[in-house]
């Protein structure tokens, strides 16, 4: 299966084999020029389609082989949440949920696709069942799907982005996992994901990333944007030695971003019957190899675990004579999302 991540600033493809047993076979990757791409919405198909057909003409170690694909759902035009209705008939539920998501939904629900998928009926409320609803405004899906079938591509499925993390970065069999905060920092955006008794309790978008941040310092210190991205890259926001001011610079805006996570969590958390509260949190995206982040985020979240996740958690190395990854995990924390779409197969294979 092959993973497509289509965000605001680049182009990244994952293709996974191995059935049971998954590898990862060979990753592409584009950069996309500004303004193609705003906010997740296409704004030049034919562009797209030819920054996508240059991502794949530049797989290593070797050309995808597959047609199919799953796309993601930019989280900014996404919607996600998990409502609590009565028990009922599948074909009632569905016309339940129209009806509940409209209450929640900040979309025209005449204007997106919509999903939906039941989760474990809880012992204690027998009478009731949660299902995980998903929406997508089509002005998103519509240009996308343009994109990869104007290159022969099949679309065997699209997925939000929270979704392709989820299966990254947490084991297959994830039922049991409790409150853990998925945190994917890209470049111009933060997603925030909570995941509680297996499944998926909230999802947001924060429009602020790595990009963020080394325009703070290209401006501060009057650098070019790509010697401030160097420097954002090897200084981080350890305040020490020659180039502190710069880690002083950083580490106040990473501070500011890190609590407007926190914000987000109390929020949302306060809403939840269910959860048991914030256990560990894992970091995901290219902006998370920032030096120093990881202490960031345990100040503003004392007591709660945090490490970079491991994308490779649910991949076989490769063809069982190797043990280390094909890429670093500073590499591959940019896949996160591709290498969770390709992972996608693992869940309909046949057994």
């Amino acid at each position: 299966m092959i993973g497509i991540d289509i965000s605001d600033r680049s182009i990244k493809v994952v293709e996974i084999s191995g059935g049971e047993n998954p590898k990862l076979r060979t990753v592409c990757w584009s950069a996309l020029n500004p303004n193609l791409i705003r906010r997740g919405i296409v704004q030049d198909v034919a562009a797209v389609m030819q920054g996508l057909e240059q991502a794949l003409n530049k797989c290593s170690p070797v050309p995808v082989e597959g047609k199919r694909v799953v796309l993601s759902i930019p989280e900014t035009q996404s919607f996600v949440r998990v409502l609590d209705l009565p028990a009922m008939s599948e074909r009632e539920m569905n016309e339940a949920v129209q009806w509940a998501i409209r209450q929640h939904i900040p979309f025209d629900l005449e204007r997106v696709y919509l999903d939906w998928q039941p989760l474990a009926t809880s012992q204690t409320t027998p009478t009731h069942r949660q299902v995980l609803v998903g929406a997508a405004q089509r002005d998103v899906i519509d240009p996308l799907l343009q994109v990869v079938d104007a290159l022969g591509l099949e679309v065997a499925a699209l997925e939000l982005e929270a979704q392709a993390i989820v299966r990254c970065l947490l084991p297959q069999n994830a039922a049991d996992v409790m409150g853990v905060l998925l945190v994917d920092l890209g470049a111009t955006s933060t997603n925030v994901i909570f995941v509680d008794e297996g499944a998926m309790r909230f999802t947001t978008s924060i429009q602020q990333g790595g990009d963020d941040l080394t325009q703070q310092l290209a401006q501060e210190f009057k650098l070019q944007p790509t010697i401030a991205a160097e420097k954002k890259a090897l200084i981080g926001v350890q305040t020490n030695g020659n180039e502190a001011q710069i880690a002083a610079t950083l580490r106040s805006a990473t501070l500011r971003l890190v609590q407007q996570v926190s914000q987000v969590v109390t929020e949302y958390t306060s809403q939840l019957q269910s959860s048991q509260g914030l256990r560990a949190i894992l970091l995901a995206g290219g902006a998370a190899n920032l030096p120093g982040l990881v202490s960031i985020f345990a100040e503003v979240f004392p007591g709660i675990p945090v490490q970079l996740g491991n994308p490779w958690i649910n991949l076989t190395m490769g063809n069982g004579k190797e043990t280390s990854p094909p890429l670093s995990n500073a590499d591959a924390a940019h896949f996160t999302t591709a290498i969770g779409l390709a992972l996608r197969s693992l869940e309909y294979a046949p057994r």
